[in-house]
């Protein structure tokens, strides 16, 4: 019965309602971009459940408030403004598509497995709640860490959003970061998880944060992120795009190819 009285556990129950709601959108709608809006809602709620529940030292509860309270609110915010119920993205056309036989319970599956996804990635707040308190040296080096992504996230996003206005959906954006990687926006998601282990410093859970750090990677580099942008990239700039990828890093910043 412990188990149902978990912070956690709540955090599950939260997240597979969210999804619920989210997936029932989609249906109504024929649009899944709800897919990731609840995703990212679901890890904030998780946060402020852990935070209610969770009698912790002050200086972890304001890091959590940051991290990933700060980091998610923003990316909420920005996959709110970016929604268009009208213009599915092309990940899920290509999906429904794919699933033309009982897509409604496919997508369903899809979208309770983002609820799990969810709660995995909120795990890292739970066991900083439940750690020893944080220090004030670990506390600067998160945020100037946290700080240092958030700022690459916010100008990679905002470029990306500029060109896409100012050309053609048939041109690559190239200017700025993306000249450096070909999707900086994942690249400083990516690098705003280290942020745990280093709150998570002496910690029983310090070497599981990096265990969240891989598979966040994981999933950017083989599953849900960087493969699918760059097929449906190449469908619709085709060689160009060919020559951006030959050139440019496909994740870490780098030195662009002559």
């Amino acid at each position: 019965m412990q188990l149902f009285n978990h912070p956690v556990f709540y955090g599950f129950l939260l997240c597979v309602t969210i999804q619920l709601i989210a997936w029932y959108q989609q249906k109504r709608t024929s649009n899944a971009d709800s897919v990731d809006i609840a995703w990212t809602f679901g890890i904030l709620i998780c946060a402020v459940t852990y935070v209610l529940l969770v009698d912790a030292p002050l200086n972890n509860v304001i890091m959590v408030m940051i991290f990933p309270l700060t980091w998610y609110g923003r990316l909420l915010y920005h996959l709110l403004l970016r929604y268009d119920v009208n213009h599915e993205d092309s990940r899920y056309q290509n999906l429904r598509e794919h699933w033309s036989e009982h897509t409604q319970l496919k997508f369903l599956t899809f979208f309770q497995f983002q609820a799990m996804l969810s709660v995995i990635f909120s795990l890292t707040a739970y066991w900083v709640l439940t750690s020893p308190e944080v220090s004030s040296t670990q506390m600067v080096f998160a945020a100037l860490l946290g700080l240092s992504a958030l700022v690459g996230v916010s100008i990679s996003d905002h470029q990306l959003h500029k060109f896409k206005k100012n050309n053609d959906s048939s041109q690559v954006c190239d200017i700025g970061l993306w000249r450096y990687s070909r999707h900086p926006n994942y690249f400083f998601e990516w690098l705003h998880w280290f942020v745990y282990p280093i709150l998570l410093w002496h910690s029983e859970y310090f070497w599981w944060s990096f265990l969240v750090v891989a598979v966040m990677l994981l999933f950017l580099l083989k599953l849900t992120g960087i493969p699918f942008s760059e097929q449906q990239a190449l469908k619709k700039r085709g060689q160009a795009y060919r020559d951006y990828m030959e050139k440019t890093s496909p994740f870490i910043p780098w030195i662009p190819k002559q």
